[in-house]
């Protein structure tokens, strides 16, 4: 982001010092009579209104030190749109307030206004509706990701804009893409709801739709365009395969084409893949830099151990040596073993291409899983409470508390004891405990042999590792411990996913650190978390000598 930041008075030189120190690469403009404090600026010319006119345009994002009405009739003139206009913010000169006054979504003018608060410890004064009250903001929700706005769109911005401010119903769906755009820890306003699939839903029941797809077309689309913005999510990776010196432009038709006959969107598309033979291909090389696309290669052993190939064909191993480009790059550049477009042949100027292309899989923890509103989850009913007044979880025996004093607890392999303290529930942790508790009775491992118990626990006295847990293991006689007293940290950013693989483990007696990455691990006494698989190890050895 182009800055610029420009100061007429004294005091308003000196803040424009401050900032200049942490914002190295902003341009500073200041009066004569503010030089001395700001030696590394250029001057500012009066009239004001002259000044910035030349220079309006030539930045992203202009901070006035100075009063807000100055900064209004300075600007007034050069307003044109708000798709294009560059961020505005004002700041007083005793460096107290930052105030975005044009372009705070589209134009990053109100996260420019937090930042300039921290540099001067002032405070930032958001005005836009959907940010001041802590809800969705429809028209940037997937920025920070890299999405685009289909421009079909634009009309609709306002109207559903206006919905989720007014506290109006609006449903999310979403198809593809990063699954982590609700950017708040704690649960989504009761207005907001999400889905997976638009065709399911009535169209009467809702005032604004937000739509994250990577379809070209999207099944139902068209009754909601009059109140639905659009998202088109980074989400599909195009395998290529061609033959040498294709050019550039049958390159660019057959992928068009064949994103059409798919229904796949163009703006969707993340990266492009191939086999390292074609990693200096001119075309494809040319149309990545076009497009502004990571291309990515893979030797012929990383292509021949890929999962999920359809169409293998021996002629492209004879040539290659590997029995598929196209699907296998795509598989293995995305991570799934999953094509959602299996190889397709193109043939253009006697150049022949084939295409493949897969879907990212994007997961989220299942705790910010849970702070959106789904509805399925609405229609199941989520939480129930019994006659004596307890949690009913589905599976579990619903049975008073305290019935009986003296009888033995249930049988159990694991016990987690997960903190629900106060910085852990800030974190995510709030109420996973019962999110976790139905996994387990999907697994089939909230009752038998292998039951893993699982309590919440207030501050368990580890808040730098929040949201944290720790795991016990019972053992029966002359069984070596694998997977006790181990401690996880951040598990509010474990999907669902892993939480299946980590109970899994503990039911089959495997170590965790065989699935999970090591960032989980807390460290205990300044030794990594694999130290009971390492005493495990060494137990092991001096029972079999």
């Amino acid at each position: 982001m182009k800055i610029a930041i420009y100061a007429i008075t004294v005091n308003g030189a000196k803040q424009a010092q401050r900032l200049q120190r942490e914002l190295p690469f902003a341009d500073v403009f200041v009066t004569e009579v503010g030089q001395e404090h700001c030696h590394s600026a250029a001057l500012l010319n009066l009239p004001l209104v002259t000044f910035v006119a030349d220079k309006f345009t030539q930045y992203d994002c202009h901070v006035c030190i100075f009063a807000a009405g100055i900064v209004t009739r300075t600007i007034a003139p050069l307003l044109n749109d708000k798709r294009c206009d560059p961020a505005v913010i004002c700041v007083d000169d005793q460096g107290q307030f930052a105030i975005p006054l044009l372009s705070g979504h589209r134009g990053g003018a109100n996260a420019q206004a937090q930042r300039i608060a921290q540099i001067l410890k002032a405070q930032s004064v958001v005005t836009t509706a959907s940010d001041a009250a802590n809800t969705l903001s429809v028209d940037m929700l997937g920025a920070p990701f890299g999405w685009s706005l289909d421009s079909a769109c634009e009309q609709a911005i306002t109207a559903v804009s206006a919905a989720v401010v007014n506290e109006q119903s609006v449903v999310v769906v979403q198809q593809a893409g990063e699954r982590n755009w609700w950017p708040y820890k704690r649960t989504m306003p009761k207005s907001i709801w999400c889905h997976h699939q638009l065709p399911d839903l009535d169209i009467d029941q809702w005032q604004g739709l937000v739509l994250i797809t990577d379809q070209a077309e999207p099944d139902g689309y068209a009754a909601w365009q009059h109140k639905a913005v659009l998202w088109r999510p980074k989400s599909l990776v195009l395998g290529i395969g061609c033959d040498r010196n294709t050019p550039q432009a049958v390159i660019q038709a057959g992928i068009s084409a064949f994103l059409a006959e798919n229904n796949l969107a163009a703006d969707s598309v993340a990266a492009m893949a191939s086999i390292d033979l074609k990693a200096d291909e001119c075309g494809l090389i040319a149309y990545s830099l076009q497009h502004q696309l990571p291309f990515i290669t893979y030797s012929a052993d990383q292509l021949r151990v890929v999962t999920g190939i359809e169409n293998p064909s021996a002629y492209v191993e004879k040539i290659t040596g590997v029995s598929s480009v196209a699907e296998a790059a795509a598989l293995k550049q995305s991570g799934t073993d999953k094509l959602i477009a299996p190889k397709w042949k193109f043939k253009q100027a006697g150049f022949n291409m084939t295409l493949a292309c897969c879907r990212i899989n994007n997961e989220e923890g299942l705790a910010k899983h849970s702070w959106k509103n789904w509805l399925a989850d609405s229609i199941a009913g989520s939480i129930q409470i019994n006659a004596h007044g307890s949690e009913v979880v589905k599976g579990y025996q619903c049975k008073p508390r305290h019935v009986d004093l003296n009888r033995p607890m249930l049988h159990y392999r694991h016990h987690i004891l997960l903190c629900e303290g106060a910085r852990c529930s800030k974190e995510g942790s709030k109420n996973l405990t019962h999110d976790l508790r139905t996994v387990l009775k999907e697994m089939g491992l909230a009752s038998g042999d292998e039951r893993i118990k699982i309590s919440r626990t207030m501050c368990a006295g580890a808040c730098r590792n929040r949201a944290t847990m720790v795991i016990y293991e019972r053992l029966d006689v002359n069984e070596l411990p694998v997977n006790n007293a181990i401690w996880l940290r951040h598990i509010e950013d474990l999907s669902r996913t892993q939480w299946h693989m980590l109970f899994n483990a503990l039911a089959l007696r495997q170590p965790l650190r065989s699935v999970l990455p090591s960032a989980y691990f807390a460290d205990i006494d300044g030794q990594q978390g694999d130290s009971t698989d390492k005493k495990h190890d060494e137990l092991k050895g001096i029972q079999q000598s």
